[in-house]
């Protein structure tokens, strides 16, 4: 998918002056108008398969975030709870798949407040932005992998008597 049609300007030759230049304009489809994101389809396709080590629920929880994240790197904003309520789903189901897609590079914490993580996705796996912006995003990114990687055992607290 791509976020902007270009105005042919991009794709004119020196010497093309007399072919008229059409300004960029926006994609607008119709019922559903509005953003469209780029998504790295190579990488989405081993998410998906099978052996990626990633789960149905971890796939339905990066396709939430891909459709509820706010443009550029801007953190999705909602509680495990809210995504938990919205899909159906339990909170402690939401956390354990974003643990996986955390570990595993497609989210990316991005503030805290308090005790709370807010989580981006990776702009190497999808960004609703330009080009440009899109470049200078995963400057910082780390690369997702796949399959997915086991998360680190959390210790747990010793009973004291």
């Amino acid at each position: 998918m791509q976020l902007e049609l270009l105005g042919r300007e991009s794709f004119q030759h020196k010497g093309a002056e007399e072919n008229p230049v059409l300004p960029a304009a926006r994609y607008d489809w119709q019922p559903h108008p509005g953003r469209h994101v780029n998504v790295a389809k190579a990488l989405m396709r081993k998410v998906w398969h099978k052996d990626s080590g990633y789960r149905q629920n971890d796939r339905d929880i990066f396709g939430f975030y891909v459709a509820h994240s706010p443009e550029r790197a801007e953190p999705l904003r909602m509680t495990f709870k809210e995504i938990a309520q919205t899909l159906g789903i339990r909170p402690d189901t939401v956390a354990r798949s974003v643990g996986r897609l955390h570990v595993g590079g497609l989210l990316l914490e991005a503030e805290k407040v308090g005790r709370m993580k807010f989580y981006r996705i990776n702009p190497r796996a999808a960004f609703d932005g330009s080009a440009s912006e899109q470049m200078r995003a995963v400057q910082d990114a780390r690369f997702p992998v796949i399959p997915a990687p086991k998360p680190s055992p959390v210790p747990r607290k010793k009973e004291t008597s």
